[in-house]
């Protein structure tokens, strides 16, 4: 996937900063405010059944912005980055042949690097072989397709966890196919320079309030019915799925298992999310020409101060083509 998605038309903008921060939000107000069309760039939106977890905006949002990057996959079936980057071009690509500024959103860095560089594009997945290789792990015990990893491509194995069955089964459907150290591979191959203009937007709040965020997030969630969402999920996919291992669903998971307590399954939302808002952080300050923004409190105000720097940008920068 190295081609600029679409023709000539506005720069992208692209909003990041950690969960919690009130990137979706500003990415709503800005659509509204540019006649833009949103890009979902989250690992987990992409499937089908993740609701209220995710954050999914309501129809009502929906049918007044366009959205793309949501419900795209089963959440008892893999989904890669290459699946999202094609995604991504084609909803790109949609955006821009309708006249609409492309508002990227989310809190995947891989995923949004990956739109933004653009990466050569792999084979896609094979059924029979994955069938396969979850079978003899299956027979053979736990550690097999890691022991197996190690022998076919030993610089993968040392990235992939033994216990990552999706990467593992990945790596090993590469690997029959001559291609080595996919994860090293993939963002070597990653270009210097971003594959189309973009007005890129960081959002900054102080760890206290980041902090009392996800705490208040984490409570709406439940009294939205996350647990009831968690619960029906693995009621209609007994066999799992990597969609489990999203946050929050998968720690009410280990509570419907009888693992924890529900208040314990709370706690351990809240700590894994601040830890994941953590690691967003670390990964987004790497990313070059972003525009932090200084936010405190109601969305608004922030709302207002970033929209007239888009606005000034966007009138200085050459669109994507």
């Amino acid at each position: 996937m190295t081609r600029a998605p679409g023709n000539a038309g506005a720069p992208a903008v692209v909003i990041v900063g950690p969960t919690a921060s009130g990137k979706s939000e500003i990415a709503l107000a800005l659509a509204q405010r540019f006649g833009g069309w949103i890009l979902s760039v989250d690992s987990m939106a992409v499937y089908r059944g993740l609701d209220i977890g995710t954050s999914k905006p309501p129809k009502v949002v929906r049918e007044r912005v366009p959205h793309r990057g949501l419900d795209l996959e089963d959440p008892d079936r893999d989904y890669s980055l290459g699946d999202f980057l094609r995604a991504a071009d084609e909803a790109l690509s949609e955006m821009l042949a309708a006249g609409a500024v492309p508002i990227l959103v989310g809190g995947t860095g891989l995923y949004l690097r990956g739109i933004l560089k653009g990466v050569s594009d792999l084979p896609r997945r094979n059924p029979h072989l994955r069938k396969h290789l979850l079978l003899l792990e299956e027979v053979q015990g736990a550690g097999t397709l890691h022991r197996l990893l190690q022998e076919k491509d030993p610089v993968s194995a040392g990235r992939i966890a033994p216990s990552d069955r999706q990467r593992l089964v990945r790596a090993l459907e590469l690997a029959e196919q001559g291609i080595m150290d996919t994860v090293g591979r993939a963002r070597e191959e990653w270009r210097s320079e971003d594959r189309f203009p973009s007005v890129k937007v960081g959002l900054l709040r102080s760890r206290v309030e980041i902090t009392q965020r996800i705490t208040r997030r984490v409570d709406a969630f439940l009294e939205a019915g996350l647990l009831e969402e968690t619960r029906g999920l693995m009621e209609r996919y007994p066999q799992g799925g990597n969609a489990f291992k999203a946050l929050g669903y998968r720690e009410l998971a280990a509570h419907l298992r009888g693992e924890c307590d529900l208040p314990a399954a709370r706690e351990l939302i809240i700590r894994n999310t601040l830890r994941y808002a953590k690691r967003q952080m670390t990964w987004f300050r790497k990313e070059r020409d972003v525009q932090w923004f200084e936010v405190s409190g109601p969305i608004e105000s922030a709302a207002r101060r970033i929209g007239d720097y888009v606005a000034e940008r966007i009138g200085s920068t050459a669109g994507i083509g």
